[in-house]
């Protein structure tokens, strides 16, 4: 026998204003503060953990992606070899990827019987083909003329037209009516992103290079709905899964605006190209990436995207390059054929969150395009400073956010997990890697940490550890130590021990059996026991480094005047501190 779920009309629910609700949730949180639960984006506004339908009329239309199939899943493919580069194609295609972007890392020499040869067994007329990289814009564009492959593909050139390109080739460029389908003029925003660009500025800076892009070609009289279809804008996917959703959504709702002052009405918004972000992906944790690239992976086709470049969660350094790769591959397949979400359109359209969200950073993302358009376009902005500034300020405040821990990577900054053999194996090779990560990268600061410590304890064949002292209130000493233990971890300090110790002289031989260079303290309410424990350790051991957990207490100043190193708590700058400990403990 079979039962039918129940009718719900959710007329059950009465509705109750924001108001009944907040005064719900601050009755829920006590004497925690409601501020507490309101969330302040890195692009400065304020969002509310709840939104009703009531919020719809203060928000902004959202016009429809402009794809309307399944979101395209694109493998970078380097190209030094053209045959190498077509057996990586075919693999790519058999693995799932229904995309193929080819970098040339060099100039190479190209030409039709080249390209057919790159292209062999591809079927170009479904699989949309886009080149980055070293390549020659209008000879490119001019070959692929030339090339029956392309008539009818979807893909273009990714990497702008440098601004110095002579007219007769900009417009040689841009006119393209032999390639109808293909995409020739570039916006690209992932350069700064990886400066440090919050999602509405990513937003800003796509709109400038649009208006300058269709300001720079009017004059060849090409129509501005022609130059619009043609166009590809180029933005990162992060992992702040609900604002990266938004952000393709917002820069719908205001290219609008755009194409008014040009006198385009088609309605025809660009092609949307995504990458996913490196600038919280784990060199030395690489599992943890298959989260990050899973969050980003679901926001971009929920957010609307025509296409998305994944980079493999792992370079080749802990695991297989193929095995990586091929899991990597895994993700857009089970999210977009197995759970079906190849089949939306607009699943966030009507959410009042997400709605409210798309709204506001729409909003704060046109107040810094007109600040752009003020310096006279994008162009200027950035020979001015002002694009560098935008982007300084917003980096330093995301990554004060990390330093200190109010933000969390987990396997970077908070939980890292040990190297393995591989990695120790690969150190010199992961250092690299963690050196060459883009500037705003969130995971270089610690993880740079970690490899000179591992550096260190290959050619001294030992690394400076950690007793960790607990005294006093178990729950409280025991929190502290905790603490303690994750914040030195980060840091690739090993711990050499921890204890829950009488604090006397007997207690301090225990504490150095096995030669740490830092003690911690974790004294919870028996802080009248730090000054002469320090006497007593560094009577023992005059290098010792004695640390305090937890806040600095009233008598702070006499227990730094005793010998006392620092004290560390929730709220300080890790990364600086860990610095200076690497420093006084000769790693650095």
């Amino acid at each position: 026998m079979t039962h039918s779920p129940p009718a719900l009309s959710f007329s059950e629910f009465p509705p109750i204003s924001q108001q009944e609700w907040q005064a719900k949730a601050e009755a829920d949180l006590k004497t925690t503060p409601y501020g507490r639960i309101v969330w302040n984006t890195p692009d400065g506004f304020q969002l509310e953990p709840w939104y009703s339908t009531r919020n719809s009329a203060t928000q902004i239309p959202v016009p429809p992606k402009r794809n309307t199939g399944a979101m395209h899943s694109c493998r970078r493919i380097l190209v030094r070899d053209f045959s190498k580069a077509n057996s990586a194609c075919l693999e790519a295609l058999r693995e799932g990827a229904t995309a193929l972007e080819l970098f040339f890392t060099d100039p190479l020499p190209l030409n039709p019987a080249i390209v057919d040869r790159m292209m062999e067994n591809i079927d170009t007329a479904l699989v949309p083909i886009w080149f980055s990289g070293a390549i020659n814009h209008a000879a490119l564009l001019g070959m692929l003329v030339e090339t029956e492959a392309f008539e009818s593909n979807r893909g273009g050139l990714l990497t702008p037209a440098p601004l110095s390109c002579p007219r007769n080739e900009i417009d040689r460029l841009h006119t393209g009516t032999r390639l109808p389908e293909f995409h020739t003029i570039s916006i690209d925003t992932v350069p700064f992103h990886e400066e440090g660009a919050t999602a509405a500025l990513e937003i800003a800076l796509a709109l400038a290079g649009a208006s300058d892009a269709l300001n720079r070609l009017s004059h060849a009289d090409i129509p501005a709905a022609e130059l619009t279809r043609t166009m590809v804008i180029i933005m990162a996917a992060g992992t702040s899964h609900f604002t990266e959703l938004a952000k393709p959504r917002a820069f719908r709702a205001l290219f609008g605006h755009i194409q008014k002052a040009y006198g385009d009405t088609s309605g025809t918004t660009p092609a949307l190209f995504a990458r996913t972000s490196r600038l919280s992906s784990s060199v030395l944790d690489p599992y943890t990436n298959l989260l990050r690239l899973t969050t980003q992976t679901l926001s971009s086709m929920l957010g609307g995207y025509g296409t998305l470049q994944m980079e493999p969660f792992e370079g080749g350094l802990t695991t297989q390059k193929d095995a990586a790769n091929e899991t990597t591959a895994c993700i857009p397949l089970i999210l977009g054929r197995e759970a079906g979400l190849d089949e939306t359109t607009d699943p966030a359209e009507g959410s009042p969150f997400i709605e409210t969200l798309t709204t506001k950073l729409a909003q704060k993302a046109w107040e810094l395009f007109t600040a752009i358009e003020a310096e006279g376009g994008l162009l200027k902005a950035i020979e001015s400073g002002t694009v560098a500034a935008m982007t300084a300020e917003r980096k330093q405040a995301q990554s004060k956010e990390l330093r200190n821990r109010k933000a969390t990577i987990i396997g970077v900054n908070r939980y890292p997990a040990e190297l393995s053999a591989s990695q120790q194996q690969n150190r010199e090779a992961l250092l690299q890697a963690v050196l060459s990560a883009p500037a705003a990268s969130r995971t270089a600061p610690f993880e740079l940490l970690r490899l000179q410590a591992e550096g260190y304890r290959a050619e001294a064949e030992k690394t400076p550890s950690v007793f960790i002292w607990m005294a006093g209130d178990k729950a409280i000493s025991r929190r502290q130590a905790a603490f303690a233990e994750d914040f030195f971890l980060c840091g690739g300090f090993t711990i050499a021990g921890e204890a829950h110790l009488t604090p006397d002289e007997n207690s301090v031989a225990t504490a150095l059996l096995n030669g740490p260079a830092i003690v911690v303290l974790c004294m919870a309410d028996n802080e009248k026991a730090v000054a002469g424990l320090i006497s007593l350790l560094k009577t023992r051991n005059p290098e010792i480094i004695p640390v305090m957990a937890g806040r600095p207490p009233e008598n702070h100043a006499n227990l730094l005047e005793g010998g006392l190193d620092s004290f560390i708590y929730t709220g300080v700058d890790v990364a600086a501190m860990l610095e200076a400990y690497h420093r006084k403990t000769g790693i650095q």
